[in-house]
């Protein structure tokens, strides 16, 4: 699954095509758009600054198996363009077309090249936004100019020591460490977390870590307030053995009281409401740490 994943390039053709083969999606799924489990999307950045271009939507219909959609420009002119996988298609190929005779370019790199890492749970890879580049790693990384890697697996994060030791290799910037919703129980949780932060920090001993707590504490007060203070224990264990470099988000407060009922698809996963939300919690951490 390429959530996460982006071509980015330059060209100054006015229109562009995508035509791509996806496969292994089930069409029945209650908690996503077609547009974000087979789609793609596009932002063009104008003065440095990613702006909203176009939506390339999948082929309607079980069994149909492609993508492919035209986007026009107004003129012939030079532009930066970023294209977003889809979050949970299989992607066989993608084709892009563009006028013959125009030219295409290198992409512009990133402000910040080494990439943020996300581990966790389907709120980490996605499940709920609306297009492919509306979950919050996806607006942190846009937003922040910024390389980023999406490790989210929806219902298998359970920070396996196999896991954990491919995740400590990694060169990045800082590590968002977000699984409490795949943990089978809280049991477990505690079994894990703090093993696998120990994993990376050994590896990592100055990289930037945050640690997270459910954003949907308050479907299950009972049973999510020992996962948070199984989550916040290791964040306060951390500090305790003198790790200045450890940050903790309690995500009871992440949606706004106001807009609670209104910033999740189901009642446990993200609309683009609660992923903005999202965003900008961890956003204004990882902003000072890059």
């Amino acid at each position: 699954m390429p959530a996460g994943g982006r071509i980015r390039f330059k060209t100054d053709s006015d229109y562009v095509v995508v035509h791509a083969g996806t496969y292994g999606v089930l069409w029945d799924d209650i908690n996503d758009t077609l547009t974000s489990r087979l789609g793609f999307d596009m932002f063009e950045l104008k003065n440095g600054k990613p702006c909203f271009s176009a939506i390339f939507v999948p082929s309607q219909g079980a069994g149909k198996n492609y993508s492919e959609s035209r986007v026009r420009f107004p003129s012939a002119e030079m532009r930066e363009l970023i294209i977003d996988l889809p979050l949970f298609a299989k992607v066989k190929d993608v084709y892009i077309a563009l006028r013959e005779g125009s030219h295409i370019d290198c992409g512009t790199g990133y402000l910040h090249k080494k990439p943020i890492v996300f581990y966790g749970s389907s709120i980490v890879h996605g499940v709920g936004a609306g297009k492919p580049a509306s979950n919050y790693p996806a607006i942190i990384g846009r937003r922040l100019d910024s390389d980023f890697i999406n490790l989210g697996f929806a219902g298998a994060a359970k920070a396996e020591k196999a896991v954990m030791d491919y995740i400590s290799e990694l060169d990045m910037s800082v590590f968002v460490y977000d699984y409490d919703h795949n943990a089978p129980s809280a049991e477990y949780l505690a079994e894990t977390h703090y093993a696998g932060y120990m994993t990376v920090r050994k590896k990592q001993p100055n990289l930037p870590i945050i640690m997270a707590s459910k954003v949907d504490y308050y479907r299950d007060e009972a049973e999510n307030e020992k996962r948070r203070l199984i989550i916040e224990e290791s964040y306060r264990r951390g500090i305790a053995a003198g790790d200045k470099n450890l940050y903790f988000i309690d995500g009871r407060h992440i949606f706004d009281d106001d807009f609670r009922n209104e910033s999740t698809q189901d009642g446990c996963h993200p609309n683009d409401v609660g992923y903005l939300a999202m965003a900008k919690a961890f956003g204004e951490i990882i902003e000072k740490l890059i």
